[in-house]
């Protein structure tokens, strides 16, 4: 097997393997954009590499340089060894998976051409075929956009004689028509063709240059406009952003329509690959129907618009903006459950069909599908987190302390508790309050500390004047009443054994011997009550 040549790769292809699926596939597929620019002559930061494959930025800047020419070579192996543990079979993808021997005959090359584009930068993953056993391939898009980058190093060894003379034909009549008539730049006159014919796009654009060359008085890409640059596209989506209808975009940038379109179109897909999203499966999601049983067991558990009875009690110490809280119904197990079941539902179908996206072909109704199950999976969320949020405030009030603002903490539980929602696997048996209630708890053992830091230092500022006497006497208050609210967490006979062998209050420390003598228990006993008590205490102070 290939040794990676870069140690900083080698870490890095090993941390990726603990993201989830859906993340991996993100990073994957940033990997290939990578590699298929990297220049062999160059050197690159490795701080510069690890943000465009994780999007992570360090704070401090590692000097690392890493040589064009290793990091394809150690890319390839990143890419090749993260798509092994997606465990992706060909048959769950639209878009046509090449092997080897596709390429060498749809390109007319050899085996060892195909290798040559690999160590250039030919991204390869590695798939679940159709015979169950794991191969290398190529996805159609990677190819033609290696192709594309490596025009000029590759056009020596590809020979694209299949295409017939009577395909040929079609197509430059096709792309006459789409250049004057629809004022089509070269990339849509290849995308639009190619999606007629089942071809590559980059077979449709190579045929048309050459035949350009061959007959410059009749070149048809000298009668196409020139493409969307960069100023122009920020342009576009500013005013669509706004609200502006494609065609009046149109017709303030001197465009076709559809090159408007394709503008926006690409964006949408840009901002769809960069969303993270996690779900838990469940086989109702792989049944045909699976729409409509979500359906129905939502449709089987509504509730009433308004809580009733114990539901509808408001503590009467809690500010106006926090007792409308209560005004949301609280869940019952069965409609959680659905609510939970239709929350991963839809973000397993927006990944799958993520996943089967092909950007140079998709279109707005595609992206208009992905989009509509996101937006239904952030609605539900949107629900799971209105009907637990006065848990929020339940779990806050028992965290107060002195000088401590509710809305801090509410605020910060809120961010704990959609964290929670994305996490929590309603097939474990147990309900989501007691859950969250756990991740609640853990959020603001640390969180408290920091605000309780800042309430000290607002009293240190008030104190400032006071003589040091009185200072420290303050200081050993609060002392104090942190131990003593620590000490609550105990049994009554943990109490007892901590406060006299540690001479907590007004007694003085107690050896294992007299504490055996005063308990009438054996020292060992005394001993296992004392360490299961301090760790009680640990776990209450770093939950």
């Amino acid at each position: 097997m290939p040794k990676y040549r870069l140690d900083s790769i080698a870490s890095l292809t090993r941390q990726l393997a603990f993201t989830p699926l859906d993340a991996r596939e993100v990073q994957l597929a940033a990997a290939e954009g990578l590699l298929l620019e990297i220049d062999a002559l160059k050197a690159y930061p490795l701080e510069y590499v690890v943000f465009r494959i994780t999007g992570y930025r360090a704070k401090t800047a590692d000097a690392q340089l890493l040589t064009g020419l290793a990091l394809q070579h150690d890319l390839g192996l990143l890419i090749e060894q993260v798509s092994d543990g997606l465990n992706v079979r060909t048959s769950a993808l639209v878009q046509p998976v090449l092997q080897i021997d596709d390429l060498t005959l749809r390109f007319n090359v050899t085996s060892k051409t195909i290798q040559r584009w690999r160590r250039r930068g030919l991204p390869a993953r590695r798939f679940i075929f159709n015979d169950g056993r794991r191969r290398v391939g190529f996805l159609l898009s990677t190819v033609e956009r290696f192709l594309a980058t490596h025009e000029d190093q590759v056009s020596r060894g590809t020979n694209f004689t299949q295409v017939t003379d009577a395909e040929k034909d079609v197509i430059l009549s096709r792309a006459r028509r789409l250049a004057v008539m629809c004022q089509c730049c070269e990339t849509e006159i290849a995308r639009r063709i190619a999606r007629k014919l089942n071809r590559s796009p980059l077979t449709i654009k190579y045929t048309i240059k050459k035949h350009d060359e061959q007959n410059p008085e009749q070149a048809i890409f000298r009668l196409a406009p020139t493409g969307v640059n960069d100023d122009e596209r920020a342009r576009i989506l500013k005013a669509f952003r706004r609200g502006l209808p494609i065609d009046r975009l149109a017709r303030r940038a001197c465009r076709p329509r559809s090159a408007v379109y394709r503008v926006i179109v690409d964006e949408r897909i840009a901002r769809i690959n960069s969303r993270k999203v996690r779900f838990i499966d469940d086989e109702l999601y792989h049944q045909p129907d699976s729409d409509r049983v979500v359906a129905e067991l939502m449709a089987q558990h509504e509730l009433p618009p308004s809580p009733t009875g114990e539901d509808a009690r408001i503590p009467r110490d809690l500010p106006p903006y926090l007792q409308e809280l209560y005004r949301t119904p609280l869940l019952t197990q069965a409609r959680e459950r659905a609510l939970f079941l239709k929350l991963n539902y839809h973000k397993f179908r927006f990944v799958q069909s993520r996943r089967q996206l092909e950007p140079q072909f998709a279109r707005a109704r595609e992206l208009n599908e992905l989009e509509g199950h996101l937006n239904r999976a952030n609605d539900t969320k949107n629900a799971i987190v209105r009907a637990n949020l006065r848990l929020v405030v339940s779990v806050a009030r028992k965290h107060m302390r002195p000088g401590m603002n509710i809305m801090e903490l509410v605020s910060d539980g809120n961010i704990t508790l959609m964290r929670a929602v994305d996490s929590f696997d309603v097939h474990k048996g147990f309900r989501f309050s007691t859950y969250s209630t756990l991740a609640l708890m853990k959020g603001f053992a640390r969180s408290v500390p920091l605000l309780r830091s800042k309430a000290l230092s607002a009293i240190d500022d008030v104190l400032a004047s006071v003589p040091d006497r009185q200072d420290t006497f303050t200081r050993q208050l609060l002392v104090r009443d942190e131990v003593q609210r620590l000490l609550g967490k105990l049994s009554a006979r943990e109490r007892e054994i901590i406060g006299l062998h540690y001479g907590l209050g007004e007694t003085q420390a107690v050896g294992y011997d007299e504490l055996s003598v005063r308990l009438g228990l054996t020292k060992q006993r005394v001993r296992q009550i004392e360490q299961g008590a301090i760790e009680k205490l640990r776990a209450t102070v770093t939950a």
